[in-house]
């Protein structure tokens, strides 16, 4: 994690998409993104474009939890994310891990970041 005075602004927003993932409320979650915000999720290959359709890509009944990001701002409301978090779920009576990686792109709207970009995908074996 980097040390700029947005650091705990930061921290605090992955907690918050942390925890809304995990309680699996799709209209909470999509209400993090920007309406013309961008997905390319990790269980799908499809780009979905706009909070409407990021809404059909959250329909699953993992977790996840944060592992390690990194932050840098590239201006006084844009920030870009770098971290990595881990995907869990119940199939077939086995729990599953899946460690990704992602990107998300924040912008800062009425004093609320949003995701204006959120790329993920499974870490390479």
């Amino acid at each position: 994690m980097n040390n700029d005075s947005s650091t705990k602004d930061i921290r605090e927003f992955l907690e918050l998409w942390q925890r809304t993932f995990n309680r699996h409320r799709t209209d909470c979650l999509v209400a993090l993104y920007t309406d013309d915000a961008m997905l390319q999720g990790t269980s799908s290959a499809k780009l979905y474009i706009g909070a409407k359709e990021i809404a059909t890509y959250f329909r699953g009944g993992a977790t996840v939890k944060m592992e390690v990001w990194h932050s840098v701002t590239l201006a006084h409301d844009i920030v870009l994310i770098v971290g990595s978090y881990v995907f869990s779920q119940i199939s077939k009576g086995h729990q599953e891990s899946t460690p990704a990686r992602f990107t998300f792109v924040l912008r800062r709207q009425g004093g609320t970041w949003k995701i204006v970009h959120h790329h993920s995908s499974a870490n390479p074996n």
